[in-house]
């Protein structure tokens, strides 16, 4: 098995980077470093990349993820999330690749939670709606891929953005107060990890749709609870938390309130098993804070 990953300078490629493996191809628009081949989805051809003849699989990471984006503009986002992933997929047949489509929970409506591959996708926003056409464009193809449907995506470095670093951030600013939604809940999924989950899918000949994700289901509001009290154990100030509903926020698009999955197909044919939700936020203070 050798990986290509186009969009490797995302948050999830940049895992695949620093695990980086010989044989392996690491793409970006723009030339980064020495470390991406330069690959622009919209004009490049796959055919054209030196050593593209080694690799068996291709995973595409490339997308606009922020749901507010693709609301109003939903046709230009379309073209990143629907039109060039399928664009990559033609090409990857074409080549004998197996493409492997980084896709989203928000392809469910959130009315239930702890979803199945089985159950029925009813996003109701539009990003969900854009994954899900590049879902059924693959799954209607000649030949077959490989559909992973990530959770939401954490992360340990610095300023990296992801959910506990991001509520660090905001409260080593001293807030008094923080508004937290109660009544959101999903999965996670430690963006370390995704390299060998996907190592190992592709490796086991892995066709259809998996869900990635540690397979529980988090309060929003009871993960930020959990991390104000470790942080208050090292003796950092939090501030007081207040409980409101996301749709408080005043979102141009109603969240879905239930969006977490079920993956106990990855854990079969993988082995490879979540830390308790207390370990990792335990990992992610000692990293931020250096205790």
């Amino acid at each position: 098995m050798s990986l290509l990953v186009i969009g490797a300078n995302g948050f999830i490629g940049q895992a695949f980077v620093r695990q980086r493996q010989r044989g392996e191809i690491y793409t970006a628009r723009r030339m980064i470093s020495g470390e991406f081949v330069q690959f622009d989805p919209l004009t490049d051809e796959l055919q054209t990349l030196n050593g593209i003849s080694a690799i068996s699989h291709a995973l595409i990471l490339f997308a606009e993820r922020e749901p507010d984006r693709c609301i109003k503009d939903p046709i230009g986002t379309a073209r990143v999330n629907v039109e060039l992933p399928c664009r990559i997929v033609d090409q990857c047949f074409a080549l004998g690749i197996t493409p492997v489509l980084a896709s989203t929970e928000l392809v469910f409506d959130g009315k239930s939670g702890m979803y199945v591959e089985s159950a029925l996708p009813e996003p109701i926003l539009e990003y969900g709606r854009q994954k899900l056409a590049t879902e059924r464009y693959l799954l209607s193809s000649r030949a077959e891929g490989l559909i992973l449907r990530f959770p939401k995506t954490v992360g340990l470095q610095r300023h990296d953005h992801s959910l506990f670093t991001t509520w660090i951030d905001k409260i080593l600013q001293g807030p008094k107060e923080l508004t937290c939604a109660a009544d959101q809940y999903f999965s996670l999924q430690l963006v370390d990890d995704v390299p060998a989950i996907v190592r190992s899918l592709a490796g086991h000949g892995m066709r259809g749709i998996v869900h990635v994700g540690d397979g529980r289901r988090h309060s929003r509001f009871d993960l930020l609870s959990q991390l104000c009290s470790t942080l208050k154990a090292i003796d950092i100030d939090t501030p007081e938390l207040k409980k409101v509903s996301i749709h408080d926020f005043n979102l141009p698009e109603p969240r879905p309130l239930d969006v977490s999955m079920n993956s106990s197909v990855l854990t079969s044919l993988t082995g490879i098993y979540a830390e308790p939700i207390e370990e990792l936020i335990l990992r992610v203070t000692k990293e931020y804070c250096g205790t």
